[in-house]
């Protein structure tokens, strides 16, 4: 072999060497990066299920005092109820004040009642809202495991 045919050889082999270890170090670092990826959507994830367990949390308890609310009111608007049903000419004047006081504290506590209802389900909403983003979150993770060739477990 003579020395030009060696040096081009050699000059080659180094052209391929380079482009091999460029294509390894690439390999590598696009690797990286999904892992980093990938690390990125499971603490994105975990903070989200943190939101939307809080947020269902939250949601059960409103919806209990709710409830709570709603038996008091009925409560109250059976003893309003007794009071009408007491004459059927209307409520006696001697008990009217006390009929009065009780029939505004039941009107009052409607009001508050509504508002609460209207503070749920916005509430609601926005748990809906939430929850979603914890999905797409999941979906996305779901995603680029797959795409890793990376089994979910």
């Amino acid at each position: 072999m003579t020395r030009p045919t060696k040096i081009g050889l050699m000059v080659v082999g180094g052209i391929v060497s380079v482009g091999v270890v460029f294509s390894a170090w690439s390999r590598i670092l696009d690797r990286q990066s999904t892992l980093a990826e990938i690390q990125r959507l499971r603490d994105d994830l975990y903070r989200a299920r943190v939101a939307a367990d809080r947020c269902r949390n939250s949601l059960q308890t409103s919806e209990a005092s709710l409830r709570n609310l709603g038996l008091a009111l009925d409560s109250m608007r059976s003893r309003v109820d007794s009071f009408e049903a007491l004459d059927r000419r209307g409520v006696p004047a001697n008990r009217y004040p006390e009929y009065l006081d009780l029939f505004d504290s039941y009107n009052d506590s409607v009001g508050v009642w509504e508002d609460r209802e209207r503070r749920l389900r916005a509430a609601e909403t926005a748990c809906r809202e939430t929850i979603e983003a914890h999905n797409a979150i999941s979906d996305s993770l779901q995603t680029a495991l797959s795409d890793a060739g990376i089994e979910a477990g």
